[in-house]
């Protein structure tokens, strides 16, 4: 009886495989960013001069005689303006956000949704960008920053294989204030305006509000993932398996979370935040405690003279729960927190293989 039943769930969870299989390439995509996504990326002045231009070209349209002083006149803009708009050839003008839009609609980035071939890896380049990456508050360099010089290059091969035209647009800086680390820069601006189209926070997270896209939530599990996996590269710290006197010594995982630093000005909003943050892990089977802490232990004093510290949420340490993460995150971009990771899972292994001790 017991072999059937076995059998009976091997068969499911097949079916049920097979099922998310097809399920990823036949559901209706969820468009991510449109052209008029990458355009509210730009300021006032731009978002005008596109919605002026589009008159522009109604204008000639209907009227193809017309000269660019009456154009100009018509529409109620310069004739600065209109000058290089009507002029023909190599010196043909059109506002910067529509160039911006005319260089991702040719590398067909637009519009951009969750059947693009390239949809799992982009998502996890942007939660990177959630963690140890960033885009500076000028939108001049996109940056994702670790101290393992193999995950940076990684990530910039990634990059350039996803968006080949930024091929010598990157480059490589050596530092760190807080240790040695590796800072890969990307300065191609249609990158960089495509990711906060996306929802990448802009500027200094720590004392910046910023909130996870909405359609996250919405997202096919295997893309939510990829989207966890760049963020958990930066941020989770790897759980260990040690004894623990509350349970005379027998040994279990510890220490398993994610922490990111905020100002205190920032506090409400950064718990809602991470509760949010709770909410998408659990969508995936990574489940939480209900716990988030303030270290107020480790304060810091910034430039700005904010203090700031660091806040964790925890996840669940049961054995299962970090096989099964282990299983669900590659990691990708945290070479050394997974093998870290899988030896510590060897050491449970080994522990609940070699005692009768309390089950874990």
């Amino acid at each position: 009886m017991n072999k059937k039943i076995e059998n009976g769930s091997a068969e499911t969870r097949c079916l049920e495989a097979n099922l998310n299989s097809k399920n990823r390439h036949s559901m209706v995509p969820m468009e991510l960013v449109n052209e008029q996504d990458i355009i509210d990326t730009y300021s006032e002045e731009d978002k005008i001069s596109c919605q002026k231009y589009k008159e522009y070209q109604k204008l000639i349209q209907e009227n193809p005689k017309i000269g660019y002083k009456r154009c100009a006149k018509s529409l109620g803009i310069s004739q600065g303006s209109t000058r290089w708009w009507h002029t023909k050839g190599t010196k043909k003008a059109i506002p910067l956000p529509l160039k911006t839009v005319a260089k991702l609609k040719e590398a067909n980035f637009l519009p951009f949704n969750t059947n693009h071939k390239h949809c799992e890896k982009i998502l996890r380049i942007l939660g990177t960008l959630f963690g140890d990456g960033c885009i500076d508050k000028r939108l001049n360099t996109m940056a994702f920053i670790s101290s393992i010089k193999e995950d940076v290059d990684l990530w910039e091969k990634d990059l350039l294989e996803i968006f080949p035209f930024v091929y010598n647009k990157t480059n490589l800086v050596e530092g760190g204030e807080y240790g040695h680390s590796w800072n890969m820069r990307t300065f191609d601006r249609n990158i960089i305006r495509f990711f906060v189209a996306l929802g990448t926070p802009v500027g200094n997270k720590v004392s910046t509000i910023y909130t996870l896209p909405k359609y996250v939530f919405d997202l096919p599990r295997h893309l939510k993932i990829a989207f966890l996996d760049g963020l958990l590269s930066s941020e989770v710290s790897v759980p260990n398996f040690r004894g623990d006197k509350r349970w005379n010594w027998t040994k279990r995982f510890t220490n398993f979370a994610l922490g990111l630093s905020k100002i205190d000005a920032l506090e409400e909003q950064h718990r809602k935040h991470l509760a949010d943050l709770k909410k998408l892990c659990a969508s995936v089977g990574l489940t939480c405690t209900p716990n988030t802490r303030k270290d107020i232990s480790k304060i810091t004093l910034r430039k700005d003279g904010h203090k700031s510290c660091c806040y964790r949420i925890f996840f669940q340490t049961h054995f299962e729960k970090v096989i099964k993460f282990n299983e669900t995150f590659l990691l990708r971009y945290a070479t050394d927190k997974k093998q870290r990771l899988e030896e510590e899972i060897k050491k449970a292994h080994e522990y609940k293989e070699g005692t009768t001790a309390r089950p874990l």
